[in-house]
């Protein structure tokens, strides 16, 4: 037997299987070949999964969400402990913008399809404006401080190390926190009709992202070194302060996360971000 894990640096736990090998020995030892298919954007993770290039993944709670409602079919195996990330929606300290209703007829910055458009879209949602209210420009997965300032918008929604870098430019100001708009989980998935097929390894998986998590939370210097070598950036320094305060762990999914992810998808909807509704729990 074998498993393919698709991985990039915008998901710690398996960014860091695939790089520590002892993390990975259990894993080969009771499934066979392991391999891992390393790409820097995780939007590409469905297609990925689509394509048969891999088996399982990780994502933020956005990209599950678009392919159930493009009727892709996407299991969901487990998920993270909220990630409360330093920044969320910034603007300049000298910034009109004082509160969430104040982006009405601004624009803002971040990656689009990644979880901060669902991060976007309770901060529309909470102002009561609509979702063409705000005018959107795309910044790449691994946007640096550099990145998100020559985009010229007038907010920016970015979290560390990004964030550490965009204040080391700019004299910046937090309108609406990560932890205050949503839980910024990890959600590993597989493709549907292998994880029906292959129900032990999928689970070897889940338990290989958990002794990770453990793991990673124990060795924060290694961790920080190893995320500071990434496409993401980021200095060992500002990696270990925003390590300090992430709550690693990871568990089965379960009912509040599910409610999570279908407020989620009904806002989505609403704002026509995905064509149709869809119901969470069919992915479970």
């Amino acid at each position: 037997m074998s498993i393919t894990i698709g991985t990039h640096p915008n998901n710690l736990a398996t960014w860091i299987l695939s790089h520590v090998e002892a993390l990975q020995e259990p894993l080969r030892r009771t499934r066979g070949e392991v391999r891992f298919v390393r790409y820097d954007d995780g939007r590409r993770t469905t297609t990925l999964l689509v394509e048969e290039t891999i088996d399982v993944g990780a994502t933020g709670s956005t990209p599950p969400i678009v392919a159930q409602a493009q009727d892709l079919d996407v299991v969901y195996l487990a998920a993270s402990a909220p990630h409360p990330d330093p920044g969320g929606i910034v603007v300049p300290a000298d910034s009109p913008i004082r509160d969430l209703a104040g982006l009405r007829g601004r624009s803002i910055a971040f990656t689009v399809g990644s979880w901060q458009t669902h991060a976007l879209a309770v901060a529309v949602d909470r102002a009561g404006l609509a979702w063409d209210d705000v005018t959107i420009v795309d910044v790449p997965a691994t946007a640096r401080g550099e990145d998100f300032l020559a985009a010229g918008t007038d907010a920016w929604l970015v979290v560390d190390p990004a964030y550490s870098g965009l204040r080391r430019l700019a004299d910046v100001r937090v309108v609406a926190p990560t932890h205050d708009l949503v839980r910024n989980r990890s959600v590993f998935f597989g493709r549907g009709g292998w994880v029906r097929e292959h129900p032990t390894e999928a689970q070897a998986f889940v338990e290989a992202v958990t002794a990770t998590e453990a793991w990673a939370a124990a060795h924060p210097d290694e961790v920080a070194s190893l995320l500071s070598r990434s496409s993401r950036g980021g200095s060992p320094e500002t990696w270990r302060a925003a390590l300090a305060t992430r709550h690693w762990g990871v568990h089965a999914v379960d009912e509040d996360f599910l409610a999570e992810q279908q407020h989620a998808a009904d806002l989505f909807h609403r704002f026509g971000v995905i064509p149709k509704r869809i119901t969470v729990a069919a992915a479970r």
